[in-house]
C-alpha cells in the first residue's frame, strides 16, 4: 500500500511539473512561421524556404551572386584554339585506349580458343605436329597480347599527359 501510494504521489508530482512547460515548447520564434498556413488555399511554408524574405538563403546569396560569377569568369574558355584542341586530343586518346582495350579482349578470347584446342587435341590423341602447331598459336597469342599491353600502357600515358595539359591550359 506504501508503494502504491509512492507511485501515485510521484506521478502527480511529475505530471504537475511538465504541464507549465507546455504552451511554452509549443510556441515558435518570432517570423519563423513553423508549417502555419501561409495563403487561403491551405498550402505551407517550408520551414526553411529560400523564397521567404531574410532566410539565410536569401542572405547568403543576396548581395553576391556567386553562380553569375563562375558562369562570365569561365565563359568562353571553349573557342580558344589550344583548349579546343587539347579536347580533340583527349577525345582521340580516349578512342584509342578504347580499341586497345577491345584488341586486348580479343586476344584474350583468341588465347581461351587456342587452349580449349588444345586440350581438345591432346584428349583426342592428335599427333604431336598437331599439338606443337597448338602451342606454337599459344605463344603467338601470348606475344600479341604483350605487345597489346604495351600499346594499351602507352596510349594510357598519353591520355593522361593530354588530360594533365587541357588542365594546364584551362589554369591559364
Amino acid at each position: 500500500m506504501k508503494n502504491l501510494k509512492n507511485i501515485i504521489l510521484g506521478g502527480l508530482v511529475t505530471g504537475v511539473l511538465l504541464v507549465p512547460t507546455g504552451p511554452a515548447s509549443a510556441e515558435t520564434k518570432a517570423g519563423n512561421h513553423d508549417f502555419r498556413r501561409n495563403d487561403k488555399w491551405g498550402h505551407y511554408e517550408r520551414r526553411d524556404s529560400y523564397h521567404r524574405p531574410g532566410s539565410s538563403y536569401n542572405r547568403r546569396y543576396d548581395n553576391h551572386n556567386y553562380r553569375r560569377d563562375v558562369h562570365h569568369d569561365n565563359r568562353g574558355h571553349h573557342n580558344k584554339p589550344e583548349i579546343r584542341q587539347d579536347f580533340k586530343d583527349i577525345r582521340n586518346a580516349r578512342n584509342e585506349v578504347k580499341s586497345d582495350r577491345q584488341e586486348l579482349r580479343g586476344d584474350y578470347q583468341e588465347l581461351r580458343k587456342d587452349r580449349a584446342e588444345l586440350r581438345r587435341d591432346i584428349r583426342n590423341g592428335a599427333s604431336k605436329e598437331e599439338i606443337f602447331k597448338d602451342r606454337q598459336e599459344i605463344r603467338d597469342d601470348f606475344k600479341e597480347i604483350r605487345k597489346d599491353q604495351t600499346e594499351l600502357q602507352h596510349d594510357q600515358g598519353t591520355l593522361q599527359s593530354a588530360r594533365r595539359e587541357l588542365k594546364a591550359d584551362l589554369h591559364k
